[in-house]
């Protein structure tokens, strides 16, 4: 089989499909995609809201809650203790497959009329603002990680405690804008950074500690910009330079920048892999384009994912195999497609929303522990698998096609125009970002709700942190940015304090959005030479942004 070469459903530039992409397909029994790698991320994104919450009633207990979903949505929301208690039978909503119209019809309907869930949470303690989190106690705007503790401001951060401002941080305590590092104490402004101890404004440095401005350092301690100094010398350098002032703070972020950009920079970082392209590739096997991935294997076009294996198109999973198509999930999963929000040791799931510890599910939604569900209602085995024959057939033969001609038949994810929220609710806006005007000519939904608005407070936050007092956690603050209302909370305060940090003065939103970039902007990659050896190399990074970089060989005798 010969690789081909087709047109994108969506934004009509051509993408290949390779001989081993159609044996993928055929061995999980899907059509080839009609929409390209980056448009198929696109459309995944577009339904998962993660940090768009909203203060609304619980449609069940009456309560006032914390949800993802704004108060002008017209389905029923229910608080998660609701949603997963007895109260209700989302089987009740269960209903015949109509072959008078198209799947994908019959499965708004179902999504429009049953009740969904406020907040994906488990196990939470004193975290009502946390949104997809598991295990997680006194932690306040966390996103997407686990088992985190006093921490606030947080994205995929798992086992960390007193942390604030950081993304993809594991097996921490004490870290302040970390992004992409593990096992760190005291770690702040910092990439990349492993096993390391008192480290600030440093990038890709491993078991070091009492490192300021570094890049590129292994097994060091007390260095600045690379260079190493005696304790003394390092402390001083600490209080002149981090006394807890924000126009300081400012300053020696940009020389520190300016550093790093002049230092040589790993082209890639695939560690401990085998042929594998992409980046921060950890213990894995032939992974084609992924990146953020560990322990995978035989994989392409994968985003987010740990201990997967057989699978494409695939973001935020967890232990799975045989997956396409598919927006998170965890927990020993099989043969799941066209789904989002699939938890517990799930099989053969298409087509499906918020499925747990089920198997056998196709076009349904808040199903716990059930088999053999089409659109919520009950069969047989034997009457499941006839009746999924037909429909897929039907899928085919009476396509959806929404208001700009796209065609959805079997093979497709979940139409965009269909997810529960606006585009710019979702991840989809932070990674593909749109104005009103460009969402609606590709046919998506905006969303225009504003919650009441705040009283600004009469106050100018002091340069030093010093000179802050208690009652900041009482002031309505204005970002810079965005001209939107943040508040200060008591145990990020304290946080400011103790480590001579100053108050930001940008809303925690806008910070994320800052901290995305560094991902959003390295999933390409570009032709480079090596600055030592000459020879061509791939990487994420642009000549503007690092002019030198070396390849792994050269790299690595670099640094060691």
């Amino acid at each position: 089989m010969n690789t081909e070469t087709k047109t994108c459903q969506n934004c009509q530039n051509n993408f290949p499909i390779e001989p081993e992409d159609f044996v993928f397909y055929q061995k999980i029994k899907v059509p080839p995609p009609t929409w390209c790698p980056e448009c198929r991320l696109m459309r995944r994104l577009s339904w998962r809201n993660e940090r768009s919450l909203y203060k609304r009633q619980c449609d069940l207990c009456h309560q006032n809650i914390i949800a993802m979903y704004s108060p002008d949505k017209l389905f029923k929301v229910y608080c998660p203790s609701c949603f997963h208690s007895d109260k209700w039978d989302p089987a009740s909503y269960g209903r015949d497959y109509d072959f008078s119209k198209p799947f994908f019809l019959q499965f708004q309907e179902l999504q429009h009329e049953i009740p969904h869930l406020a907040l994906l949470q488990v196990n939470m303690i004193n975290s009502p603002w946390c949104n997809y989190e598991f295990d997680e106690k006194n932690c306040f705007l966390n996103f997407g990680g686990s088992l985190n503790e006093n921490s606030a401001y947080n994205q995929y951060t798992l086992k960390t405690k007193d942390t604030f401002d950081s993304y993809w941080f594991h097996n921490g305590e004490f870290g302040y804008e970390v992004m992409l590092s593990e096992r760190c104490y005291k770690t702040f402004y910092s990439k990349l950074c492993y096993d390391s101890y008192d480290t600030y404004f440093s990038f890709d440095c491993k078991n070091c500690s009492n490192i300021f401005g570094c890049t590129g350092l292994r097994n060091k301690q007390y260095h600045i910009f690379n260079k190493p100094v005696s304790k003394t010398e390092f402390d001083n350098f600490l209080q002149g330079n981090l006394g807890g002032s924000y126009k300081k703070f400012e300053d020696i972020k940009k020389k520190v920048f300016e550093f790093w950009k002049s230092q040589p920079q790993r082209a890639i970082i695939v560690n401990r892999s085998i042929d594998s392209s992409g980046n921060l590739i950890n213990e894995s096997k032939r992974c084609t384009s992924c990146w953020l991935v560990e322990k995978t294997e035989d994989s392409k076009h994968i985003l987010f994912t740990l201990k997967v294996k057989d699978s494409y198109d695939t973001t935020s999973i967890w232990n799975g195999e045989l997956l396409y198509e598919f927006m998170a999930g965890s927990e020993q999963l099989s043969k799941t497609k066209f789904s989002t929000g699939v938890l517990k040791a799930c099989t053969n799931i298409e087509y499906s929303c918020f499925i747990f510890n089920s198997h056998y599910c196709f076009g349904s939604i808040n199903l716990k522990k059930k088999e053999y569900r089409i659109l919520n209602k009950q069969y047989t085995k034997d009457e499941y698998e006839d009746l999924l024959i037909k429909i897929k057939k039907h899928m085919n033969e009476m396509p959806y096609k929404d208001t700009l001609g796209r065609e959805y038949k079997y093979g497709e994810f979940l139409p965009m125009d269909m997810s529960p929220f606006a585009y710019n609710e979702t991840v989809a806006n932070e990674y593909f970002p749109l104005d009103e005007i460009d969402a609606e000519k590709r046919g998506l939904v905006w969303s225009k709700y504003e919650a009441e608005g705040y009283m600004f407070s009469d106050y100018t936050i002091p340069d030093n942190i010093n000179d802050v007092k208690d009652d900041i956690t009482e002031k309505v603050l204005k970002c810079e940015i965005s001209g939107k209302a943040y508040r200060i909370v008591q145990m990020e305060f304290e946080f400011y304090r103790r480590f001579n940090l100053p108050i930001p003065r940008i809303a925690p939103f806008e910070r994320h959005k800052r901290r995305l970039r560094f991902i959003v902007d390295h999933l390409k990659l570009h032709p480079r030479i090596c600055a030592k050896c000459n020879k061509g190399v791939d990487s994420v990074y642009t000549t503007d942004e690092f002019p030198i970089v070396y390849c792994e060989k050269c790299y690595q005798q670099e640094v060691y």
